[in-house]
């Protein structure tokens, strides 16, 4: 209806009419006049970047109000009202208007920096304009109608501001160079972005300095493919294999090539090289697992089974995750032997206290008279609802007593509603395990407690 009615409006004003609201308007709203002026720009007058990173300060002058910071709930709206320059560049890429793109783009990207650190950005918002600002730019990039000229100032801008360490520390540093190496199309290109390339050296033990290093190899190897034979590349990756995405790429290609030598030299390479980091000498560990496997050296292999079920966290994908390690181990232990291997595994666990590991065991093989001698010394709730039912079945009685005897303790510390709560919980499960009479009992007797707990009252009624 809204717009039925602009268009009626339009259609009755007379273009003196439109020229003096405009006019008017220009003065009085600062964003809507550098809105209007970017219809001319390309067309009228040479777009400038000065004008976007004007316009972006604006709005973060606007948004930041008096205390210069944009709050959590304003980042949305400052987002939209960037997007809106965008919109602009993505209509100046429609209509092949590449000077506005670029001035666009570099002149939101000029204050980047300032975005991110303008507010408070729990939400994203901010990063999330940095972020569609190089969208654009590479959706620029990729465009095959892009004249020569365009290519050479986009090259020239990305490779200055990425040698400038514009963005450095977040990962949109990295997309300058990414564009100057899409863009390196002779020799000497070429040169500049790998010359760029080699001032990122590792600076020890730093972290930060070895990701960097790391990275800028990544990319040195993509400007290497653009005019080297698969062997030049593949020796490139020979000669940084301390890079852990070469040698992951150099196993794969060993693997294939099913030069299994290969792929253990690499690997055994591999976790020598980066003992400081446990995962990836997890990730070595596991390509000599696989050939282990493959070749049927089960002595090795069960080796590193038991490395991979020790170490598991959960997170780990289903091949390695301790139930498929403990049924590897159980498979290639020798017939006769593996009572023995069990009682070693037993053993480990407990020198390293790795309960999760201990009852994983006693609950495969099935030891419910160790499981329960486990939770005689450990009477933790937890450990009883978390125990398997042959364990409760078989000593239902004792359960009774020990998990009785824990949820009394439990409601001596309980002090509010959702303590109170969770303690109905314990005394349902009582129930369920047996010992109504039991939790008949602890109800009387907290319901008795004094001070009088009218919460604990009211939740316990619940029961």
């Amino acid at each position: 209806m809204k717009t039925d009615n602009i268009e009626l409006l339009l259609s009755e004003l007379d273009k003196q009419q439109l020229a003096d609201f405009i006019r008017k308007e220009c003065v009085n709203d600062v964003q809507f006049r550098e809105r209007f002026l970017a219809l001319g720009a390309g067309t009228l007058f040479k777009p400038n970047p000065n004008t976007y990173t004007s316009r972006v300060e604006d709005l973060i002058e606007d948004y930041g109000g008096r205390d210069g910071y944009i709050e959590y709930h304003d980042t949305f709206d400052f987002n939209r009202e960037v997007s809106r320059i965008f919109d602009e560049a993505d209509e100046a890429i429609k209509n092949q208007q590449w000077e506005v793109v670029i001035a666009i783009l570099t002149g939101v990207g000029a204050v980047g920096e300032d975005i991110l650190n303008c507010g408070d950005d729990s939400a994203g918002e901010l990063g999330a304009i940095v972020s569609e600002c190089f969208e654009k730019w590479h959706q620029l990039c990729d465009k095959e109608s892009l004249p020569n000229d365009i290519k050479n100032q986009i090259f020239e801008l990305a490779l200055q501001r990425f040698n400038e360490k514009d963005l450095k520390g977040w990962d949109w540093w990295w997309d300058w160079i990414e564009m100057a190496v899409q863009l390196a199309d002779t020799p000497e290109k070429k040169s500049h972005v790998v010359k760029a390339l080699d001032e990122i050296k590792p600076d020890g033990d730093d972290w930060s300095a070895r990701y960097s290093s790391q990275t800028a190899q990544k990319y040195k190897l993509k400007i290497i493919s653009k005019q080297s034979t698969p062997e030049e590349q593949r020796q490139f990756m020979y000669d940084n294999a301390g890079n852990p995405d070469f040698r992951k790429r150099l196993l794969q290609m060993a693997w294939d090539e099913e030069n299994y030598d290969e792929v253990l030299r690499l690997a055994n390479e591999g976790v020598n090289h980066d003992a400081k980091w446990t995962g990836l000498v997890s990730d070595w560990h596991k390509w000599e697992y696989k050939v282990y496997c493959k070749i049927g050296n089960n002595a090795n292999a069960i080796q590193l089974a038991r490395y991979f079920f020790f170490r598991g966290y959960g997170w780990e994908e289903k091949e390695f995750s301790k139930e498929n390690m403990y049924s590897q181990m159980k498979t290639l232990t020798p017939c006769g032997q593996w009572g023995k291997y069990v009682e070693t595994l037993i053993s480990e666990a407990n020198g390293k206290k790795d309960y999760i590991r201990l009852l994983f065991i006693y609950t495969q093989e099935k030891m419910w008279d160790k499981y329960m001698e486990y939770l005689r010394r450990n009477p933790y709730v937890r450990n009883i609802d978390d125990a398997p039912e042959e364990v409760i079945a078989l000593n239902k009685d004792e359960i009774i007593s020990i998990y009785t005897a824990a949820v009394r303790h439990y409601f001596k510390q309980a002090s509010d509603r959702n303590s109170y709560r969770e303690g109905v919980g314990l005394l349902r499960n009582l129930i369920k395990y047996g010992g109504k009479s039991e939790a008949d009992k602890i109800v009387i007797e907290q319901k008795s407690r004094t001070p009088r707990r009218p919460a604990l009252i009211d939740e316990l009624s619940k029961l």
